[in-house]
């Protein structure tokens, strides 16, 4: 058996002597991928690219907060749905989800996203796939294109606030991560989690079956987007690399395909080397200052305030229900919170 090698912060991977893939995940136990398709992707580079992008782009490049990456967030969403009985079109949906996501992540949204747009990655996803082997190898294995398109899959993406796989596994590792969430506790969420009514219904929900767990991780995550995702302070830094990348890629000292081919360390390494003297000055004070001081600065406009409201059992019947229904309390709780939020644009 060959020796695990890590996929971030909570995860690793391990090819068996069966020439399957063994993940053990510090949130999720372990997890045994024999089914080739998956397999295969799980070794593509494509996939593996992933392991050296941060989630959280600067900040976790720079060791400032923690070095979540987007291949065990990835394996994490894939992981949620396959523990819930999904069929596996949706696993491959999940497992490639985030695929054309560019170096130091959302970051590159700042620097070089168009008012209006959305996220840079999906924007530029066809593009992106067109260059990878990634759609002969599911044509291989008789798996659909569509699961290029994630929205096709409930399992795996619902708008916000509800619960989906990838709102979840973020939520987990970065509520852990950064200590708004007890280790046990993300653990009890991954055990109270169901599909409803079933695991391939044409309207299949992600149900957590015990509401005062769902109020554990939906306070857990509104305190992670008040400290961190919607940080002033975390934002200006974003801010201040997306500026000097937008101006790098405008004047044709960077190429954009780079963003596809390179981690974020190689990245880094290309913007030291074609920024001019005021462009490294700007790249150095984010090295040397770190996350700037929250005093002063203003969330702004168009800054998203994330909040949750997971279906989650309700009466005898078990059926499912926003949280804020099953506990005005909760309901309260959060529309306080995007007011208070609010007050700081």
């Amino acid at each position: 058996m060959a020796s695990p090698t890590s996929a971030g912060v909570f995860q690793t991977h391990q090819l068996t002597e069966n020439r399957d893939i063994l993940i053990r995940d510090e949130i999720y136990g372990e997890e045994l991928v024999h089914e080739p398709v998956l397999v295969e992707l799980l070794q593509s580079p494509e996939v593996q690219r992933l392991q050296g992008i941060c989630q959280h782009g600067v900040t976790g490049f720079l060791g400032l907060t923690p070095r979540v990456t987007r291949l065990e967030h990835s394996v994490g969403a894939f992981i949620l749905v396959r523990r819930v009985g999904a069929a596996i079109e949706e696993q491959v949906a999940a497992l490639l989800h985030d695929i054309s996501h560019t170096t130091l992540s959302h970051v590159i949204d700042h620097a070089l996203s168009k008012p209006g747009e959305g996220s840079y990655h999906e924007v530029h996803k066809t593009r992106y796939l067109k260059t990878t082997r990634l759609p002969d190898i599911l044509a291989r294995h008789g798996i659909s294109q569509s699961v290029f398109e994630e929205e096709l899959f409930p399992l795996v993406e619902m708008p916000s606030p509800q619960l989906c796989a990838d709102r979840l596994d973020y939520a987990l590792r970065d509520a852990v991560g950064f200590g708004k969430l007890a280790m046990e506790d993300a653990r009890r969420v991954v055990g109270s989690l169901k599909a409803f009514p079933s695991a391939t219904a044409p309207r299949r929900l992600l149900v957590l079956d015990d509401p005062h767990v769902g109020l554990v991780l939906s306070r857990a995550y509104i305190n992670t987007d008040r400290d961190v995702w919607s940080s002033p302070a975390h934002i200006d830094m974003y801010q201040r690399t997306g500026r000097v990348i937008g101006e790098l890629v405008g004047a044709g000292s960077v190429d954009d395909a780079v963003l596809w081919q390179v981690s974020d360390a190689e990245f880094w390494v290309l913007l030291r080397q074609a920024a001019n003297p005021e462009q490294l000055r700007a790249i150095e004070r984010l090295e040397e200052e770190g996350i700037p001081e929250g005093n002063g600065l203003q969330l702004p406009q168009r800054a998203k305030i994330r909040t949750l409201d997971p279906d989650v059992w309700q009466g005898e019947e078990k059926q499912p229900a926003p949280l804020s229904i099953v506990m005005p309390t909760w309901g309260s709780e959060r529309q306080q919170y995007i007011l208070s939020r609010n007050q700081h644009r």
